[in-house]
């Protein structure tokens, strides 16, 4: 029976480390862990025991936690459209998280990004129209629905075009410096806000707009 406990344990412990999605890898983790833990108990291997009875805690915690994160979350009614649009990538919980680390603006005449400097914001346009331009040569507008000065977030270069807010344009920012710390404090929901600016520049691309 001990010998069918350890190699249930190792069994499970081996699927929860080929699981792609993380919810299942910490649950097959509580499993395969526990089960090691009613092994140790059982020969009174008390080491063992101990530290497998933490992973289980420190998992069961974890899955709790992310069970949280994704249970059905209503948006907003004036949300919901832009969601569906352009931030599908995100769990519902992850998107108003990250809206609301932003501040949404209204800019007039701005200069959201300056050829050969590096921006010290991310911009992602509600409404209005903002003008692309590299050495005095026009070279697009932008309408709402669009990310401004993303490629230089993503590439860590600085910005390739000079982008000015035509008259009044409604904005959100965010602040590169929030951004980077959300980087490193939250990989995953970073992934996905780059998939959702990897969409906007497909829809550029899509659109004919040189980047």
């Amino acid at each position: 029976m001990s010998a069918v406990l350890v190699h249930l344990g190792y069994s499970l412990m081996l699927c929860a480390l080929v699981a792609r999605d993380i919810l299942w890898l910490r649950g097959t983790l509580v499993l395969a862990q526990g089960v090691l833990a009613i092994y140790a108990w059982g020969l009174d291997v008390r080491s063992m025991a101990a530290w497998n009875t933490l992973f289980v805690l420190i998992n069961s915690v974890w899955v709790v936690k992310i069970l949280r994160e994704r249970r059905a979350v209503a948006l907003p009614e004036d949300l919901q459209p832009l969601y569906d649009a352009h931030f599908f990538a995100l769990s519902p919980a992850e998107f108003l998280r990250w809206w609301a680390q932003g501040r949404r603006e209204t800019l007039c005449d701005v200069r959201m990004t300056i050829r050969g400097a590096y921006p010290d914001s991310l911009y992602f346009m509600l409404g209005g129209l903002a003008r692309v331009s590299r050495a005095g040569i026009h070279l697009t507008d932008l309408p709402g629905g669009h990310f401004v000065a993303e490629m230089s977030l993503l590439t860590g270069r600085p910005a390739n075009a000079d982008v000015v807010a035509v008259g009044e344009v409604d904005v959100m920012r965010w602040p590169v410096e929030s951004l980077r710390v959300l980087r490193e404090r939250d990989p995953a929901a970073w992934s996905r806000i780059q998939s959702a600016i990897g969409h906007d520049l497909v829809m550029k691309i899509q659109r004919g707009e040189p980047r």
